[in-house]
């Protein structure tokens, strides 16, 4: 039985790598609801598990002509949703971690009876401001602060000179750090020690 569904799925996956929407449609069909099942019951949100479907399939069709009929497509189909979801889960922790350290060390309980700070939504204030940051000098900022990579990194990555990075980072600091400042002291407390000691060489 499982000889036979190889089979099929290799005879698609041959049609598919000559470029045939109609066998990549059928593949999609067959294992599109699984895999939207499997991402939901970790992602636990419907948009983010139709998000994954998507890059998923997304990725399938621009590889398609590496795509090979000797393996397990329903195994490969898989594999690479659970990498996906995996990198998902890693780039929320680092903010979750940054959101521990900053309260943590910063802020202990107060017996003044203040509100408690809801960290969550500093950091969407936060990203909203990044989001109006001219298109590569956001794409720059996020490579250094959620990606985590040096300088030297992002400058191979986009094919630009590691002195255009660093100026990039610091005039994108500057303007993020400006525009919290003017709403929200705690936030750009925050903010300033999200980016402590991301000049990295």
């Amino acid at each position: 039985m499982n000889l036979r569904i190889d089979d099929i799925d290799n005879g698609l996956i041959a049609q598919l790598r000559n470029g045939n929407k109609e066998a990549f449609k059928l593949l999609f069909e067959k294992y599109g609801i699984r895999l939207y099942q499997f991402s939901l019951k970790y992602l636990r949100e419907k948009e983010d598990a139709e998000d994954l479907l998507n890059e998923v399939f997304l990725k399938i069709w621009e590889n398609r002509s590496s795509l090979k009929t000797d393996t397990s497509f329903q195994s490969y189909l898989f594999t690479i949703a659970y990498n996906n979801i995996r990198q998902r889960f890693l780039q929320k922790s680092r903010e979750e971690k940054y959101i521990q350290i900053f309260a943590e060390e910063n802020l202990v309980d107060s017996s003044k009876g203040e509100d408690q700070v809801d960290y969550t939504q500093i950091v969407q204030k936060i990203n909203k401001v990044i989001d109006l940051l001219p298109a590569r000098r956001k794409e720059i900022f996020n490579l250094s602060y959620k990606e985590e990579l040096k300088n030297h990194e992002i400058a191979d990555k986009l094919g630009l000179s590691e002195q255009f990075v660093k100026n990039q980072l610091s005039v994108a600091r500057k303007y993020i750090i400006s525009n919290i400042k003017e709403n929200n002291h705690i936030a750009s407390l925050l903010l300033f020690y999200l980016l402590a000691g991301q000049d990295s060489e």
